[in-house]
């Protein structure tokens, strides 16, 4: 944070919550080991490994380029110089529990040139999103060397998952997102020039399919479960209850609350 703020990148004034404000807070902290973090003009890799996509599944999402490898791009992507866009065939999930029972299908068909999606895995699907869009490949296709698919999926993934994904997508396929009317089979492509990632139908074919479409239903197992689906927003907007955010900084707008004891 200190190089951080040196760099011009953070705003030094604001107050935090030891009610000192950043700069003051980051005053005495020693510099860092250039070794360790680098300092903002020398950085390890001239571009970060997130790139903030969109499309006509999703208004955003993330992609993890940061795993990218040299296999990757020999399988997927053009040579350099060229559009690096692709095509896969969708593989659709509706949750971990049918990727589990389902991925091992042989029906499914499953190659090196599709793209595992998983939906209704987001704040209000789940609820509450979960790190489930590192999905691992069919057994079969692990034996002939394929290491990893390309995942999208409207919920999270863990920091340590290696396969290219595409996650966070917002708005989620519970709260009418176009991964709702995805099927599997549909021709996907990826534009990593363009940022992008669009289900190459119409639009005419995707407001049939949405004039067709059933949601299903989510059962909250616990109150608590209910009070977040009512209440919680998208992950493009940090996946907040949206009620919290008229009771920022209560004690000076609201005065101490109440207590119960």
């Amino acid at each position: 944070m200190r190089a951080l703020l040196e760099a011009g990148y953070l705003h030094g004034d604001i107050v935090t919550v030891s009610g000192r404000t950043v700069a003051e807070n980051l005053a005495d902290v020693p510099p860092a080991d250039p070794a360790v973090i680098r300092p903002v003009d020398d950085p390890v890799a001239p571009r970060g490994g997130l790139l903030v996509m969109t499309g006509n599944l999703f208004d955003s999402a993330v992609m993890k380029s940061s795993v990218i490898t040299d296999d990757f791009r020999d399988r997927y992507l053009p040579p350099p110089g060229r559009p690096q866009a692709f095509d896969l065939r969708a593989i659709v999930f509706d949750g971990p529990e049918d990727y589990h029972a389902r991925i091992e299908d042989p029906e499914l068909d499953i190659d090196e040139y599709c793209i595992l999606v998983i939906r209704y895995t987001g704040p209000v699907g789940y609820p509450g999103s979960a790190e489930v869009v590192n999905m691992e490949l069919p057994t079969g296709l692990a034996r002939e060397g394929v290491t990893a698919l390309p995942t999208l999926g409207d919920g999270r993934q863990s920091g340590t998952s290696d396969a290219p994904s595409i996650l966070n997508a917002s708005p989620e396929a519970a709260v009418g997102g176009n991964l709702a009317i995805l099927r599997t089979g549909d021709r996907i492509r990826v534009d990593l020039d363009g940022a992008r990632v669009d289900v190459l139908l119409s639009d005419e074919e995707i407001a049939a399919r949405w004039a067709e479409y059933t949601p299903p239903a989510f059962e909250n197992q616990t109150p608590w479960q209910e009070i977040y689906r009512s209440t919680v927003g998208q992950l493009d907007s940090g996946g907040c209850l949206e009620l919290a955010l008229a009771y920022q900084d209560i004690a000076h707008t609201k005065g101490i609350p109440r207590d119960s004891h």
